[in-house]
């Protein structure tokens, strides 16, 4: 099977989900969809990073031992699509501390940047609250980042 023959422009949602799932049952189909994720057109990217927020949504533990990879993308991705797909896989995931201290410094940067995608900063916005529990001041200061960016151009998200 060739991934690359399915992430295409016009996928949908039950090719996405059928992706998913096959994906779960298939270590080597997972492992072609990572690899497509890092060194893919931006067109497999997105598909493959939204492939691979439905299998984190069907089975998350399956992702766990990609957090690294994955932050390691998040960190080189330009496109905003690709970036909220992936801050997706992390939802509600359980992290090593150094994956959650990476991801925190990644969205904090993120969560009020004007130049992100406003999904990219709603996502970061979602990610952090959790992540901080055990940072008060660090949620003091994602406090102070939204009510500031609030001021400067309205609302937020």
């Amino acid at each position: 099977m060739k991934l690359v023959d399915y992430l295409v422009v016009r996928m949908g949602r039950v090719t996405r989900d059928q992706l998913a799932s096959l994906a779960i049952q298939n270590q080597d189909v997972l492992h072609e969809l990572i690899h497509l994720i890092q060194a893919g057109n931006q067109t497999q990217r997105m598909k493959g990073s939204w492939v691979l927020s439905g299998v984190h949504q069907l089975k998350p533990e399956v992702l766990k031992s990609y957090y690294p990879t994955l932050i390691a993308c998040l960190t080189n991705e330009m496109v905003g699509g690709v970036k909220r797909e992936l801050l997706r896989c992390f939802e509600g995931g359980l992290m090593s501390d150094v994956i959650e201290e990476e991801l925190i410094v990644i969205t904090m940067g993120w969560v009020t940047d004007e130049h992100q995608d406003l999904a990219v900063r709603y996502a970061c916005f979602r990610l952090l609250p959790p992540l901080l529990k055990q940072y008060p001041e660090l949620q003091m200061e994602l406090s102070q980042q939204v009510d500031l960016y609030r001021m400067k151009f309205g609302k937020f998200p």
